[in-house]
Protein backbone atom coordinates (compact mmCIF):
# COMPACT_ATOMS: atom_id res chain seq x y z
CA UNK A 1 0.00 0.00 0.00
CA UNK A 2 2.71 2.38 0.35
CA UNK A 3 3.78 2.14 -3.20
CA UNK A 4 0.80 2.89 -4.42
CA UNK A 5 -0.05 5.86 -1.96
CA UNK A 6 3.63 6.95 -3.43
CA UNK A 7 3.21 6.17 -7.17
CA UNK A 8 -0.22 8.61 -6.29
CA UNK A 9 1.47 10.84 -4.83
CA UNK A 10 4.54 10.99 -7.37
CA UNK A 11 2.09 11.32 -10.42
CA UNK A 12 -1.06 13.36 -9.29
CA UNK A 13 -0.15 15.68 -5.87
CA UNK A 14 3.78 16.50 -6.87
CA UNK A 15 3.57 17.93 -10.35
CA UNK A 16 0.58 19.63 -8.90
CA UNK A 17 2.96 21.28 -6.11
CA UNK A 18 5.34 21.86 -8.48
CA UNK A 19 3.37 23.75 -11.21
CA UNK A 20 4.63 27.45 -12.04
CA UNK A 21 2.36 28.56 -9.31
CA UNK A 22 3.71 26.25 -6.51
CA UNK A 23 4.16 29.69 -3.97
CA UNK A 24 0.15 30.33 -4.22
CA UNK A 25 -0.46 26.22 -3.79
CA UNK A 26 1.82 26.59 -0.45
CA UNK A 27 0.37 29.22 0.89
CA UNK A 28 -3.42 27.99 0.80
CA UNK A 29 -2.48 24.74 1.79
CA UNK A 30 -0.29 26.36 4.69
CA UNK A 31 -3.01 28.81 5.77
CA UNK A 32 -5.99 26.44 5.67
CA UNK A 33 -3.34 24.21 7.60
CA UNK A 34 -2.96 27.27 10.24
CA UNK A 35 -7.03 27.96 10.10
CA UNK A 36 -7.92 24.46 10.69
CA UNK A 37 -4.85 24.11 13.84
CA UNK A 38 -6.26 27.53 14.99
CA UNK A 39 -10.00 26.36 15.12
CA UNK A 40 -9.12 23.62 16.90
CA UNK A 41 -7.22 24.60 19.76
CA UNK A 42 -8.05 25.06 23.43
CA UNK A 43 -6.51 28.36 23.01
CA UNK A 44 -9.04 29.23 20.34
CA UNK A 45 -12.04 27.77 21.79
CA UNK A 46 -10.90 29.82 25.31
CA UNK A 47 -10.79 32.86 23.47
CA UNK A 48 -14.04 32.62 21.68
CA UNK A 49 -16.07 31.56 24.94
CA UNK A 50 -14.53 34.24 26.53
CA UNK A 51 -15.91 36.84 23.69
CA UNK A 52 -19.32 35.14 23.94
CA UNK A 53 -19.52 35.89 27.83
CA UNK A 54 -18.29 39.25 27.09
CA UNK A 55 -21.08 40.29 24.78
CA UNK A 56 -23.81 38.50 25.97
CA UNK A 57 -22.48 40.27 29.39
CA UNK A 58 -23.17 43.54 27.32
CA UNK A 59 -26.29 42.54 25.80
CA UNK A 60 -27.48 41.80 29.48
CA UNK A 61 -26.40 45.17 31.08
CA UNK A 62 -27.84 46.88 28.04
CA UNK A 63 -31.21 44.89 28.36
CA UNK A 64 -31.02 45.74 32.29
CA UNK A 65 -30.67 49.55 31.12
CA UNK A 66 -33.80 49.73 28.74
CA UNK A 67 -35.97 47.76 31.59
CA UNK A 68 -34.60 50.08 34.54
CA UNK A 69 -35.44 53.39 32.20
CA UNK A 70 -39.10 51.70 30.80
CA UNK A 71 -39.85 51.06 34.76
CA UNK A 72 -38.42 54.73 35.36
CA UNK A 73 -41.15 56.19 32.36
CA UNK A 74 -43.91 53.91 33.57
CA UNK A 75 -43.52 55.50 36.75
CA UNK A 76 -43.45 58.83 35.50
CA UNK A 77 -46.62 58.24 33.08
CA UNK A 78 -48.45 56.82 35.97
CA UNK A 79 -47.89 59.67 37.82
CA UNK A 80 -48.77 62.03 35.25
CA UNK A 81 -52.04 59.40 34.87
CA UNK A 82 -52.91 59.88 37.92
CA UNK A 83 -52.56 63.66 38.44
CA UNK A 84 -54.84 64.13 35.38
CA UNK A 85 -57.18 62.02 37.22
CA UNK A 86 -57.52 64.09 40.24
CA UNK A 87 -57.46 66.99 38.14
CA UNK A 88 -60.30 65.33 36.21
CA UNK A 89 -62.40 64.37 39.90
CA UNK A 90 -61.34 68.30 40.91
CA UNK A 91 -62.82 69.73 37.82
CA UNK A 92 -66.40 67.08 37.74
CA UNK A 93 -66.60 68.29 41.57
CA UNK A 94 -66.21 72.14 40.35
CA UNK A 95 -68.70 71.47 37.59
CA UNK A 96 -71.47 69.89 39.59
CA UNK A 97 -71.03 72.62 42.51
CA UNK A 98 -71.46 75.42 39.67
CA UNK A 99 -74.48 73.64 38.10
CA UNK A 100 -76.00 73.43 41.93
CA UNK A 101 -75.25 77.21 42.30
CA UNK A 102 -76.45 78.24 38.94
CA UNK A 103 -79.37 75.95 40.01
CA UNK A 104 -80.01 77.48 43.25
CA UNK A 105 -79.74 81.36 41.87
CA UNK A 106 -82.07 80.85 38.95
CA UNK A 107 -84.67 79.64 41.88
CA UNK A 108 -83.60 82.86 44.21
CA UNK A 109 -83.93 84.87 40.95
CA UNK A 110 -87.72 83.14 39.70
CA UNK A 111 -88.70 83.90 43.09
CA UNK A 112 -87.47 87.38 43.34
CA UNK A 113 -89.50 87.91 39.45
CA UNK A 114 -92.82 86.55 41.31
CA UNK A 115 -92.51 88.82 44.54
CA UNK A 116 -91.82 91.86 42.52
CA UNK A 117 -94.55 90.93 39.91
CA UNK A 118 -97.19 90.03 43.63
CA UNK A 119 -96.23 93.89 44.50
CA UNK A 120 -96.62 95.36 41.01
CA UNK A 121 -100.10 93.27 41.15
CA UNK A 122 -101.24 95.34 43.99
CA UNK A 123 -102.82 98.60 43.73
CA UNK A 124 -103.19 100.00 47.17
CA UNK A 125 -99.58 101.56 46.96
CA UNK A 126 -99.12 100.38 50.54
CA UNK A 127 -96.23 98.89 51.53
CA UNK A 128 -96.41 95.59 54.26
CA UNK A 129 -94.42 94.68 57.02
CA UNK A 130 -92.36 92.61 55.26
CA UNK A 131 -91.31 94.77 52.71
CA UNK A 132 -90.25 97.22 54.96
CA UNK A 133 -88.56 95.46 57.48
CA UNK A 134 -86.38 94.53 54.21
CA UNK A 135 -85.95 97.67 53.22
CA UNK A 136 -84.79 98.98 56.70
CA UNK A 137 -82.42 96.21 56.55
CA UNK A 138 -83.66 94.52 60.01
Amino acid sequence: MGATAWLLFKTWVLPVLTFGVTLPVWAFLAGGAWLWIDKVSAVRQAVDKAVTELVAGAQLDALQAEVTEQRRLRAWSDGKADEAGKIAADERSARVTLETTLTLTDAEKRKAEDDLAALQARDDGLVDQQLLDSLHNR
